[in-house]
């Protein structure tokens, strides 16, 4: 039978100040160790700031990311909610932020991005498979490189400084032990083999993720100045910035504040318990749509993107069109790479 800890060890154990409501609120909580530990490291940590920017994105983790911190905020802090409009957003999500702000009575800042997703990916590119893919792929059209070219020819001195797109290209990447590396094209099934065959068409980057979505947060922070910076990243949710971060708090380095990911080690069944706990209502995205995550609104790097495009499409068919209209190039071209793999059941050995 798990033990819960008593008040006096976990205050302890994360130094908060003593709330007396928080012994009630611990009490009535799920029998879950993360959102318990995360209730009081939540106070604690907001306990000892004095400005906290609290990024919303209208999805369900950002959801539970305020309710808890609305439900535990000393008076000390303060806490300034924003959301950065990548300028392809569902409407579900903007109505969404709407009925957030009735129900907790707070406002949430609305910040537009200097170039929107569909401007950067005109300017610079679409995205394609996933970020880092993009950015070898992007690279490597950058320099004019030879699809067909063979790895021993394919050298700095030809192409220029593009020598890790080379190496991920060519595979030349140390591997670990297990004889694979995911910095390197075969970690990606036959991909180098389609490519080569089949170039794409159309200019890859990933791009359209800074300059609408990374540059407009720094901007806000830049002009805010906040000592703490809180999203609602979790640990589960794998991709380039899990692998990177290694636990829920990251102390300040430099000009840097510190950043806080207070539900960073839960899981999806964290997730079902809070919300059946605190009676929280997600967006439309989810409780009519059917969508079990929302982000950038039909991102490539999402590999369900055209089928969760499938399923907002009879509610919302004008964003869709404009999804299509701006990433089509890229869904096409995994089409044929995805047709291309299954023609292909045996791949030979990388060179």
């Amino acid at each position: 039978m798990y033990l819960f800890p008593t008040w006096e060890k976990v205050h302890r154990s994360f130094g908060g100040t003593t709330v007396t409501n928080l012994n009630t609120l611990v009490a009535s909580a799920p029998r879950s160790m993360n959102i318990i530990e995360s209730i009081y490291k939540a106070h604690s940590t907001l306990d000892v700031h004095r400005k906290c920017a609290v990024s919303i994105s209208g999805g369900s983790d950002s959801d539970i990311v305020m309710d808890l911190f609305e439900l535990v905020k000393p008076d000390t802090c303060e806490l300034r909610y924003v959301f950065f409009d990548t300028g392809l957003e569902f409407s579900a999500t903007k109505r969404h932020l709407d009925e957030l702000e009735q129900k907790y009575g707070v406002a949430i800042e609305r910040r537009k991005p200097r170039k929107t997703i569909p401007v950067v990916c005109r300017e610079y590119g679409i995205p394609f498979i996933s970020k880092d893919v993009s950015d070898m792929l992007h690279r490597l059209q950058a320099h004019g490189f030879d699809w067909n070219d063979l790895p021993e020819e394919a050298t700095t001195e030809k192409y220029g400084r593009c020598k890790s797109a080379l190496d991920w290209y060519f595979n030349r990447r140390p591997f670990s032990a297990s004889g694979k590396s995911k910095h390197c094209i075969s970690r990606f099934k036959l991909l180098r083999e389609f490519i080569t065959g089949n170039e794409p068409g159309f200019t890859v980057s990933e791009k359209c993720c800074h300059y609408a979505k990374k540059q407009t947060s720094a901007d806000f922070n830049k002009e805010y100045r906040p000592d703490l910076i809180v999203t609602g990243m979790r640990c589960a949710e794998g991709g380039r910035r899990a692998g990177i971060i290694k636990n829920c708090f990251t102390p300040r380095t430099g000009y840097q504040p510190d950043n806080y990911r207070p539900i960073w080690y839960w899981t999806d069944a964290d997730k079902a318990m809070y919300k059946e706990w605190r009676g929280i209502r997600y967006s439309d995205c989810y409780e009519i749509y059917g969508l079990k995550r929302t982000g950038c609104v039909g991102c490539p790097c999402n590999s369900k993107a055209e089928q969760e495009l499938a399923l907002v499409e009879p509610f919302e068919p004008l964003v869709v069109k404009a999804a299509r209209n701006v990433f089509g190039a890229s869904y096409e071209y995994k089409r044929r790479y995805v047709e291309f793999k299954s023609n292909m059941p045996n791949p030979p050995r990388h060179s």
